[in-house]
């Protein structure tokens, strides 16, 4: 990539702070990021313009929502109590981890994003992929995976481990407007590099769902920094998108799980409603998305 690599310079995620409108909006757009809304159609013309700073000012609201939205104390707390149970029923129990999660997700999907780096610090990886984990097993009523995965996810949390996780947000190197284009470019190869083999197994269809996940991420966020029809419209595209995969994905999953079919082995077509959707966004991003 021919981007000069950012210098290191001092960030300040703290300040400005934004306000609790701006962060209500982003989460509100997070939940929404799944959501298939069929009617959607891809935005035409140029999109606007990115600036220098957007990817320092994005992911200040990405860390100020993970920093403001959940009190790790709190949320140890609730890890324990639901391994000590080996799951739990309690629907304000599930909400309250399944928001912790979503914010985690999104500072995940940011560092990827917006750090001049674009990957995912291995600790903040790591706590995130545990919380799925655990997720998952309570969800699905595994009792002993839940305390596995529950301890686990604990000492995480722990302040000795923990530190570390802050510490790695904390390192943060803004990505200058080339270096997010060139990324975007990026992934988009790899979006077309898959659908040029006409069929996909499971895992490369995971792959490419992450990649339309870390784009609405991104999105989400741009839209409440420059608030503007076309990003509001893209991020609805990317949802349909989003949320179409996710759907199929669960019934690859839940195929894997019966022995009906191989998740990394059997490769299968692409529905025309996803296909064309995903050729849409790869002809847009010709001209720099």
């Amino acid at each position: 990539m021919g981007h000069k690599k950012a210098q290191k310079k001092n960030v300040s995620l703290a300040y400005p702070q934004f306000t609790d409108a701006e962060l209500d909006q982003l989460f509100e757009n997070i939940l929404l990021d799944d959501e298939p809304y069929l009617e959607a159609a891809c935005p035409d013309g140029d999109r606007p313009a990115l600036k220098e700073g957007d990817s320092e000012e994005c992911y200040r609201l990405c860390w100020q929502l993970l920093e403001r939205g959940v009190e790790i104390p709190d949320f140890r707390r609730l890890v324990m109590r639901i391994l000590k149970r080996g799951g739990t029923d309690d629907a304000e129990e599930r909400l309250a981890f399944k928001y912790a999660r979503a914010r985690f997700k999104h500072i995940r999907f940011a560092c990827a994003n917006m750090d001049d780096r674009h990957r995912y610090p291995w600790s903040v990886n790591l706590v995130t992929s545990l919380m799925g984990h655990m997720q998952d097993a309570f969800k699905n009523r595994q009792k002993g995976k839940t305390a596995f995965w529950g301890a686990l996810l604990w000492a995480a949390l722990m302040p000795p481990f923990y530190n570390i996780v802050r510490w790695q947000l904390a390192d943060f190197k803004p990505a200058s407007v080339q270096s997010l284009l060139d990324y975007f470019s990026e992934q988009n190869r790899k979006i077309k590099i898959a659908l040029g083999e006409h069929k996909v197994t499971g895992h490369k269809f995971h792959n490419i769902r992450k990649i339309i996940s870390r784009r609405i991420s991104f999105n989400d966020t741009l839209r409440v920094i420059h608030p503007a029809q076309w990003n509001n419209q893209m991020s609805f595209y990317l949802a349909t998108i989003n949320g179409l995969m996710g759907d199929m994905h669960d019934d690859l999953v839940e195929k894997q799980i019966k022995g009906e079919q191989d998740y990394n082995k059997f490769a299968f077509p692409l529905p025309e409603s996803i296909l064309s959707r995903l050729n849409t966004l790869l002809k847009l991003g010709e001209t720099g998305f």
